[in-house]
């Protein structure tokens, strides 16, 4: 029995003395990343798209953003960076459309709605990339002969996935205002930021009225589309007691009533290839007999291209993917199958090395992210987690660290003491049981 205690006693000493180590080691990488690491991060410019002024719509006729199969990729690529915005028909078959289509609308109802504007009559869903349906169109997407060269043109060789999302719309969906995705981006500093680039695929035949995306050419390279601001303004003053008085001033009305007039219609398995920069918005689902308005959103953005490229991802974005898809590119795509994407890849770990040295993405990059700028926010952990939140769990862990300290100091003394008594009485009972003694 005392050999028993004498041994159980070690192996509790092991295990805290193991866990005290640990905290110490958490706590101080943890007060290393933010007071050293955290603040040579931060982004040393004026923050927005200021400096751009005004530009564009650059084209009201859709067909201008259509890549033609007769387009060389030159071509096309001319046609994405003008506007902002590349249209791309039959990315996906209409089978494979169609199936996802159908896996989405039971995952409606099965997963978390993730956060989206104006949330009444839409889900915003990310999809599991081990679903075969989730698969077979990701590998078309990698393989398609127009589009995957325009990915590349764009943003360079395996462009990282960032975001992946479906936003269904149901009827009574309203208008979402229009926006853009990032804060401060590429279109300011080149040098600082990789470019990015959404995919947006509808899933069936969409119409305007069922909420085929809004979108404002060529608005990538400003900060306020070229309007004729005061003859709006004299327009939205004039009728405000009678239709706008659900704004509170004009720059909110302007938020929902831009005078871009181009919808993003299309087939099921269409694709439309547009700037992060560019202004869109969600448009509302207004015809009772449509079916619901389904559509992917895939965003890709310039890997590193190896490791004297010190660029960052854009600010600003809201980078909706699941945690464990981080850290891969386009290119694994289409080895989902012989390849599974593991856990381990989100870090950054494990994976084979890119013969020319490119680094994807990972989830550790998306959370250093908040310490840009004090209105970063890595939405991949939390929608408000930030480096003030951060600070907040760094100081957590220094008083679980300093409390796991006082415990460790004050069992220490007793577990050594009781071992020695132990070992004591367990001498003497040997010594009294000696034939020699």
């Amino acid at each position: 029995i005392a050999i028993f205690t004498m041994k159980f006693m070690v192996l509790i000493l092991a295990l805290v003395h193991s866990v005290f180590v640990l905290l110490w080691i958490t706590a101080g990488t943890l007060v290393f990343i933010r007071d050293y690491y955290g603040p040579s991060l931060k982004f040393p410019h004026s923050i927005g798209k200021g400096p751009l002024g005004e530009c564009g719509p650059s084209t009201d006729d859709f067909q201008d953003l259509v890549v033609q199969k007769s387009h060389t990729k030159e071509e096309a690529k001319e046609i994405a960076q003008t506007h902002g915005i590349a249209v791309v028909e039959s990315v996906l078959t209409k089978e494979t459309a169609n199936k996802l289509r159908n896996h989405i609308l039971e995952e409606n109802h099965r997963v978390e709605s993730a956060y989206v504007h104006h949330p009444d009559n839409r889900f915003h869903i990310m999809p599991r990339h081990d679903e075969p349906s989730v698969q077979d169109a990701l590998k078309e997407i990698a393989e398609h002969p127009i589009l995957r060269p325009l990915i590349d043109n764009l943003l360079g060789p395996s462009s990282s996935l960032v975001a992946f999302s479906v936003i269904t719309n149901l009827y009574g969906a309203e208008d979402q205002n229009w926006h853009w995705d990032t804060r401060t981006s590429a279109a300011v500093y080149p040098d600082y930021f990789v470019p990015e680039y959404t995919l947006a695929i509808p899933l069936q035949r969409t119409t305007t009225d069922m909420g085929a995306t809004g979108i404002c050419p060529g608005t990538q390279m400003c900060e306020f589309p070229a309007f004729n601001w005061e003859e709006l303004e004299d327009f939205y003053n004039e009728y405000f007691d009678e239709y706008f008085y659900d704004y509170p001033d004009f720059d909110s009305w302007m938020e929902y009533n831009m005078p871009c007039e181009l919808t993003a219609e299309g087939e099921a398995g269409d694709g439309m290839l547009y700037n992060a920069d560019i202004y869109h918005r969600g448009a509302g689902h207004h015809d009772p007999d449509a079916p619901e308005r389904v559509v992917a959103f895939l965003t890709f953005a310039g890997s590193r291209q190896g490791p004297h490229d010190q660029r960052s991802l854009p600010m600003g974005t809201v980078h909706t993917l699941r945690w464990n898809n981080w850290g891969h590119t386009i290119d694994d795509f289409s080895t989902m199958k012989e390849h599974p994407w593991r856990i381990w890849h989100a870090f950054g770990l494990f994976r084979p090395r890119n013969k020319n040295g490119i680094r994807p993405w990972t989830l550790l990059d998306d959370i250093l992210l908040i310490f840009k700028d004090r209105d970063e926010t890595s939405h991949v952990i939390a929608d408000d987690f930030n480096a003030e939140s951060f600070s907040e769990i760094v100081s957590d862990v220094i008083a679980y660290t300093a409390v796991a300290t006082g415990v460790y100091m004050t069992l220490v003394p007793f577990f050594m003491l009781a071992l020695m008594l132990i070992l004591i009485n367990r001498t003497n009972s040997e010594k009294n049981l000696s034939p020699y003694t």
